[in-house]
C-alpha cells in the first residue's frame, strides 16, 4: 500500500500546482522517506542519496529516480503477488457474469434457429 501511495503522491508532485512543489516534496519526504516514517518504502541507498540531494532545491521532477525505482518493484513484485492473491481471485470470481445470466439488450433481434424439413 506504500508503494502505491508513494508512487501517486509522486504524481501529485509531476501534474500538482507549481506553488505547492516544495509542500508537496516535504510532504513526501515526511510520509514516505524521513527516517522513521510511518510509511516508508524501500528504495536502494543510491536513489535515496540521488533524491535527498535533489530536494534541497525542489522542483516538480526530484522524485523520478525513487518512483521509478518503486514503480518497478510493483510491476516486479507487488502487483504479480496480488494476481496470485485470493483477494484478486474473489474479485475476478464477482466481476465475471456467467453467461447464463446475462441478458440480451435486444433479444427480439435474436435470430430463432428452426431446422429447416429433410426432404
Amino acid at each position: 500500500a506504500e508503494n502505491l501511495s508513494f508512487w501517486e503522491a509522486c504524481e501529485e508532485l509531476r501534474y500538482g500546482e507549481q506553488s505547492r512543489i516544495a509542500e508537496i516534496v516535504d510532504s513526501i519526504y515526511q510520509q514516505f522517506l524521513a527516517p522513521g516514517a510511518t510509511r516508508w518504502v524501500n528504495i536502494d541507498s543510491k536513489t535515496m542519496e540521488r533524491t535527498l540531494e535533489g530536494i534541497k532545491t525542489p522542483h516538480r521532477y526530484v522524485m523520478d529516480d525513487a518512483q521509478m525505482h518503486i514503480y518497478m518493484l510493483m510491476k516486479k513484485d507487488s502487483y504479480p503477488r496480488f494476481l496470485k492473491s485470493e483477494l484478486y481471485r474473489n474479485l475476478l470470481a464477482e466481476a465475471i457474469i456467467p453467461p447464463e445470466t446475462k441478458k440480451r439488450v435486444f433479444p427480439f433481434m435474436r435470430k430463432q434457429r428452426h431446422s429447416s424439413p429433410s426432404p
